[in-house]
């Protein structure tokens, strides 16, 4: 047996090196620790949130939504805060789903077929759908010739100066109308992203007396309240720490008070 290979066979098998353990609070990128946050620097806390540097867009709608908190909200903007309960408002999407419009794709099919019609020389159906109806001008119309039967408005729309004559003229004209949440909920039923307000004009013989019943709540709820609503300033709502401070004073005057009664009645004595 040659002498290379007898060295060769004496090789000796080297151990694999062990990995070196981390500590505990290093970060690991291939199993993210639950216990810590990202880098392993802070630990997760719901009030980080308050640290972050947040969208200029995210910003402006946190400080408007605190500062319309902080003012007194006048009577004809407040209106559009009462708006109606959440139970009612899905009984009238219910209703309103069964008389949206067609979307563009089956006003597509339907023109298709129409024309089909047509070439083969058959008589084509004059059918006319009830729908409900959208957009200021033509709602306005509606309102203003009688021919709407229900109107519903948006309590969210930005600018709020839009819609806020429109409760007025429902009163005025007699229609019932509805302040519903939200404008993207009116926008789903018409088939957009949002709509300010609808009009409901006609109705199926059959939905006739579910109708009357919406319409019945929508006139008891709103325009019979209407004058009420009208005098009802919103309240503000103050900051926690101006809170604390107005308590502070409070106390401060109470005990004030009561030092001032105790020396008059020693005085007396």
């Amino acid at each position: 047996m040659p002498k290379n290979a007898a060295k060769n066979s004496k090789k000796v098998v080297k151990e694999a090196p062990k990995k070196k353990e981390m500590p505990k609070h290093v970060f690991n990128w291939l199993r993210p620790s639950r216990k810590l946050g990202s880098g392993g620097v802070l630990r997760k806390n719901s009030s980080l949130g308050r640290l972050i540097k947040w969208p200029r867009y995210v910003q402006l709608q946190r400080q408007r939504k605190i500062l319309l908190q902080r003012l007194k909200i006048p009577p004809s903007l407040n209106i559009f805060n009462n708006a109606c309960s959440r139970d009612f408002a899905s009984k009238l999407v219910k209703f309103s789903k069964n008389y949206s419009p067609e979307t563009r794709k089956q006003k597509t099919n339907r023109l298709k077929a129409m024309a089909k019609l047509q070439a083969e020389g058959k008589p084509i159906p004059s059918e006319k759908k009830n729908v409900i109806k959208c957009g200021f001008n033509h709602v306005t119309n509606l309102i203003e010739s009688g021919r709407a039967k229900l109107v519903i408005i948006a309590h969210d729309v930005d600018p709020i100066e839009l819609v806020l004559w429109m409760p007025a003229l429902c009163v005025k004209k007699n229609v019932p109308f509805v302040i519903m949440k939200s404008k993207a909920r009116l926008g789903s039923l018409v088939h957009k992203k949002t709509a300010a307000c609808l009009a409901v004009c006609e109705v199926d013989s059959g939905d006739d007396e579910e109708f009357k019943a919406l319409a019945l709540k929508a006139r008891q709820n709103f325009n019979e309240r209407y004058n009420i609503l009208k005098k009802q300033w919103g309240k503000k709502v103050l900051g926690q720490k101006t809170r604390h401070k107005q308590d502070k004073r409070k106390r401060i005057r109470e005990q004030e008070s009561k030092k001032r009664k105790e020396a008059q009645k020693a005085s007396r004595k």
